[in-house]
């Protein structure tokens, strides 16, 4: 592959929610992606789970008109024992990372994949503003270049994400951060979001992760 060929955008993909549905309508334009997962092992214990909904979401968007549109790497990150900082940061570094190797020098896009209650505030709160900052500042400190970074599902909220999503993608996500046995808490922050808008969809939460 030339550099001419590669994406020059790039997603971090947990296998949640978001991230997908971010991917889905990528693949639903047509456009190329880099994808990048990060197995990260910390104490809420979801590597596993989160690892096995990626692969099933791949393979759900290779099946439905993303075969040769999406170039996916991974890398591993083990916090288990240890304090670990907000989750973007580790993000971050990875997208820095990966826009300064050989491979990457195409990117100039860095999808964040957030939805309009993301963060208590909105959008416009400081913790989305520490977010985008730790975006910014990571990857120009590591790959030498600012990252324009795109936000295109912040205008909806968590439960129209849900409700946009085609119920086979959404079966082959993962969400709770706090997994037990490889099922939902249906406790965490995440699980207080989505349960509810399974249940707007006539889904209930037991039927699903």
């Amino acid at each position: 592959m030339t550099a001419d060929d590669r994406p020059d955008t790039l997603l971090l993909l947990s296998g949640g929610i978001d991230s997908a549905y971010c991917l889905w309508q990528r693949v639903q334009a047509g456009l190329r992606t880099r994808t990048h997962h990060v197995v990260l092992s910390d104490h809420e214990g979801r590597a596993d789970v989160e690892n096995y909904a990626v692969r099933r979401v791949l393979t759900w968007m290779r099946r439905h008109g993303g075969q040769g549109l999406i170039e996916h790497t991974e890398s591993a990150m083990d916090f288990r024992g240890m304090w670990i900082p907000k989750n973007f940061h580790a993000w971050a570094y990875w997208a820095g990372v990966i826009m300064a190797s050989p491979d990457g020098q195409s990117i100039r896009t860095v999808i964040l994949p957030r939805h309009s209650d993301a963060f208590p505030g909105g959008p416009d709160s400081p913790g989305a503003r520490k977010s985008d900052a730790a975006y910014r500042g990571h990857i120009e400190l590591i790959a030498g270049r600012t990252p324009e970074l795109a936000l295109p599902m912040v205008h909806l909220t968590k439960a129209e994400v849900v409700a946009a999503m085609p119920p086979d993608l959404l079966r082959a996500c993962w969400w709770c951060r706090r997994p037990r046995a490889s099922r939902a808490c249906h406790q965490c922050p995440t699980c207080k979001q989505v349960d509810p808008a399974l249940r707007a969809r006539r889904q209930h939460p037991a039927d699903l992760p």
